[in-house]
């Protein structure tokens, strides 16, 4: 074990740990890890702090049993991952997830919204990494497992060591290291390596496969809708580009990409607007218009949904306009790996 992680000192409770982080704010761990006001609660506003990714820490040494619930904040997936083995039982919108031992390196991914209950039999460590949609979607289309975030996955992930040493090297980031980038940084192989994980579930598995839509069928549809984005877009129009009936292209596109044919749609829209807000001086309303959306209400409440953040925060934590001549190197190459990412799903 890493030994600044190794040499903190035990505490009584995850309430105690929050006490001693915020007295103590200037602490290596202030930016990179967050203390927890409660389990699963990290000591800041998600949606004010419009990030992809933050992580916080909550451990609990008392050997009583303690109940706790919580609900995944809305445009976040919450990733536990345990530092020690605990003995709990967990349930997930009132469904049981499990009931004994979690051993160390054992991750588990709750759904935005899902509302949790978990009992304590024993101290528990666990690092909590609250991720954006956006986020665990494009972690998934880096994996090549888009098709996974509506499959049904496992209860958690058994033991596994790549995990549980990531999730140490954040804990024991040291002063050179410190900001929530860093977390984003190591969160992102550690989301990877569970989709990972989870592909070899399924295909260890018995569940029938399901024929999808061959690759040039979903480049015909997304050439088609980014090339239509400011207009409107129909099931049928959609369906007609891939050269299918409305309903038979339906239940193949959700097979292939994971995704209602809708909410494609609507994710297409919202990047191209991420773009626009982030490489010009578009007013939103122009934006709105822009990328599809009848009013500006309608466009927040889905930027909200897809990003956890408004448009206007999220433009005061990304805005890096182009150079008419030049451009912005970075920004281009950023802008060309997503574009390629985002390609890669057909």
């Amino acid at each position: 074990m890493h030994q600044l992680y190794a040499g903190r000192a035990p505490l009584s409770s995850g309430r105690h740990r929050h006490s001693r982080h915020a007295a103590t704010s200037a602490s290596r761990h202030a930016l990179a890890v967050h203390g927890e006001r409660a389990w699963r609660q990290p000591d800041l506003d998600l949606e004010q702090a419009g990030r992809p990714v933050v992580a916080s820490h909550w451990s609990d040494h008392r050997a009583t049993p303690r109940e706790h619930t919580a609900q995944s904040p809305r445009g976040y997936y919450v990733a536990s991952i345990f530092m020690r083995s605990t003995q709990l039982a967990l349930t997930a919108d009132a469904h049981d997830v499990h009931c004994g031992e979690w051993r160390a390196g054992s991750f588990h991914l709750s759904a935005p919204g899902q509302q949790l209950r978990a009992r304590f039999e024993s101290p528990c460590d666990i690092l909590h990494l609250h991720l954006s949609e956006a986020f665990v979607r494009r972690m998934a289309v880096a994996a090549d497992s888009l098709h996974l975030m509506t499959a049904p996955s496992p209860a958690h992930v058994a033991q596994d060591t790549v995990i549980e040493q990531l999730a140490r090297a954040l804990l024991a980031a040291d002063d050179k290291m410190c900001g929530w980038q860093y977390a984003e940084r190591v969160a992102a192989p550690i989301v990877t390596r569970y989709f990972h994980l989870l592909a070899q579930a399924h295909l260890n598995s018995d569940q029938p496969r399901r024929i999808a839509l061959p690759r040039w069928r979903l480049q015909r549809v997304h050439d088609y809708v980014n090339a239509n984005l400011g207009g409107a877009v129909t099931l049928s129009d959609m369906a007609s580009a891939a050269g299918l009936s409305p309903m038979h292209f339906a239940a193949q596109f959700r097979v292939a990409t994971g995704q209602r044919p809708h909410d494609y749609l609507l994710q297409c829209r919202i990047d191209r607007a991420k773009t626009l807000l982030a490489t010009s001086s578009h007013t939103l309303i122009d934006v709105t218009l822009e990328v599809g959306f009848c009013t500006q209400a309608h466009f927040t409440t889905v930027f909200k949904r897809f990003t956890g953040t408004t448009p206007n925060l999220w433009r005061r934590h990304n805005f890096h306009p182009l150079d008419a001549e030049e451009g912005d190197a970075e920004t281009l190459r950023t802008r060309a790996t997503v574009h390629s990412l985002h390609a890669s799903s057909f």
